[in-house]
Order: structure tokens, then C-alpha cells, then sequence
């Protein structure tokens, strides 16, 4: 019977998660338009399990979470706003090697404030390491304000942590294909670059921003600081445009609006030798 319960609420999860629909943050270009999937998963098992849910990378970043009861403080609510969670809790964490069923409220594992426990004294906290190939890529917290995880439930909390993991390892790897990606084409782009326009661009990335990655200036003004020509800063600039490391479009009198797309460029010519 408990196997018929565990097949029913599997497939249950994987609806309410809309598994089919991951393939599609996988391949976008563009996932910043698409929610990362453990939000959907969290959803789906807090709904589930009528419970909290909370998924935690290795480096304490909250990459997934549903509150089902509203039991968080402020406190607690600006660590979820803000997507990471106390060093010394993480800490913590990583001594977890083997799951953990129904941590009392007064533990150091809970997920409940420390604030809430006169209010919740039964509460308890499910503490799931995320675990693939040997690596240790999270944690998945499961927080019930009374009811203790029944075998069933705990079979069904280690399958979602093993589809959290598979995600959470496809994404680490999808951002190293892209890191690669700009790397390489940071390479290709500097190799078609002469000397003075390497000078040119040297100074043309001085003018922007670190943290918004974008700047306006004028062609003329950044020839002149360089000492070359202003055709040398706009062949330049072309040449980064036809190899997707920048887009550019003009402002009319107040310049050239430059925004980088391949920030990994600036550290490839900056370490470019020449001069």
C-alpha cells in the first residue's frame, strides 16, 4: 500500500512541478525569462506535504523556497529576500551527511526562527542532503508546524532531493558551457584586434561601469586620452560588435551608449600583453 502511495504522490509532484516544462530553462538562451525550476518544486512539494520548503546550495544561496504557514520574522523574511542564509547555519548543514527526519524545534538544524518556538513547540524540521556523484551540491529543508514525515512522505522528500539535484548540476553545468562560451569568444575577438586597437579598447573599458556593465561616451574624446584615431576606436568597437562581446547605438550629442554582453572579455584584454 505505502508503494501505491508513494507512486500516486510521485506523479502528483511531478505535475504539480510541471517537470516537462525544465527542458525548456535548460535550452533557453535566455533563462532569466523562465523561473529556475526548484521554484515550481518547492511549490509543488510544500503543497504536497503541507509544509515549508527550503533549497539551499552548498554556498548557503537559497535557490528554491514555499511558505506554506507564515511563521518567519522579519529577520527571517529579509535573509529569504535577500537569498542566503547565515554562514554559521549553513555550517551546520554540511555536517549533515545522512537525511534527518523530524528535528525538533529546539535543535540548531530547525528552520523555524528561534524567535517562533514558545509559538510552534511541535515543530519540526526534515534536514535532506542533496547529493550527486559523491558531491555535495545543497540541502532541501522541510519545516511542519506539528505532524512528524510519515515513511511515505520520506520517501517522497528523497526523490524530490534527487530531482533537485539532477537540476541544480545541469544548471552549474550550463553556466560552465557559457563561461566557456565567452571565453572563447573573448579569445577569438581579441585575436582580430591590432596593437592600437587593443590601446583603443583599453581605454574604452575604463569608462564602464563594473557593476552595470554599460557606459556612454564619446569616439572622439577616448581617441584623444589614447593617442589615436577616433577610426581606430570605432573600427574597434565595430569588430566587437560583429563578435557579440558589446552592443552599441548612438545617443546623438551625448555620445556612443556602450553595454557589455561577454564580461568576460575585459579580463582576457586587460591580460593581453600588449599595449
Amino acid at each position: 500500500m505505502s508503494n501505491e502511495a508513494f507512486l500516486k504522490k510521485v506523479k502528483e509532484l511531478n505535475k504539480q512541478a510541471n517537470v516537462k516544462e525544465w527542458a525548456k530553462y535548460i535550452l533557453s538562451n535566455d533563462s532569466a525569462e523562465i523561473d529556475f525550476p526548484l521554484k515550481s518544486i518547492s511549490y509543488a512539494l510544500g503543497k504536497l506535504l503541507d509544509a515549508n520548503i527550503f533549497i539551499v546550495n552548498a554556498e548557503g544561496n537559497l535557490l528554491g523556497y514555499h511558505e506554506r504557514y507564515r511563521v518567519n520574522t522579519q529577520r527571517v523574511r529579509n535573509l529569504i529576500k535577500n537569498k542566503t542564509f547565515p554562514y554559521n547555519y549553513i555550517q551546520r548543514l554540511s555536517g549533515v551527511e545522512e537525511t534527518i527526519m523530524n528535528v525538533q524545534i529546539d535543535d540548531n538544524l530547525t528552520i523555524f526562527p528561534v524567535e517562533k518556538r514558545a509559538n510552534y513547540p511541535d515543530a519540526l524540521t526534515s534536514v535532506v542532503p542533496i547529493v550527486l556523484s559523491d558531491d555535495r551540491l545543497g540541502t532541501l529543508l522541510v519545516g511542519r508546524i506539528q505532524e512528524s514525515i510519515s515513511d511515505v512522505d520520506g520517501m517522497l522528500i528523497e526523490h524530490a532531493a534527487s530531482m533537485i539535484g539532477l537540476e541544480i548540476a545541469l544548471e552549474y553545468g550550463k553556466t560552465e558551457v557559457e563561461i566557456e562560451k565567452q571565453l572563447s569568444g573573448a579569445k577569438l575577438a581579441i585575436s582580430t584586434l591590432s596593437v592600437t586597437e587593443v590601446k583603443a579598447l583599453k581605454g574604452v573599458f575604463t569608462q564602464i561601469n563594473q557593476d552595470s556593465q554599460e557606459t556612454i561616451l564619446t569616439t572622439s574624446e577616448i581617441a584623444d586620452k589614447i593617442g589615436v584615431t577616433r577610426s581606430i576606436v570605432v573600427n574597434a568597437l565595430r569588430k566587437l560588435v560583429s563578435a557579440s562581446v558589446i552592443e552599441q547605438r548612438s545617443m546623438g550629442m551625448k555620445g556612443t551608449y556602450i553595454k557589455v554582453l561577454n564580461p568576460i572579455f575585459a579580463k582576457t584584454l586587460f591580460s593581453n600583453q600588449e599595449s
